[in-house]
């Protein structure tokens, strides 16, 4: 799975939110789907690592 920063409040189909500056987890069709709408964008190693601390 694609681990993807969050640009802005991401709303998912099950209601659930993902906040601004968020890694998360996404299906390929997903990434797609977001980097299309401009809403995330591939997470750097940075970002990643960051997250896992935190």
């Amino acid at each position: 799975m694609p681990k993807l920063y969050a640009k802005n409040r991401i709303v998912l189909p099950d209601d659930s939110e993902i906040p601004p500056r968020t890694v998360f987890d996404a299906t390929p069709e997903q990434a797609k789907q977001f980097d299309h709408l401009n809403a995330a964008r591939p997470a750097t190693e940075a970002e990643i690592k960051a997250a896992k601390t935190a």
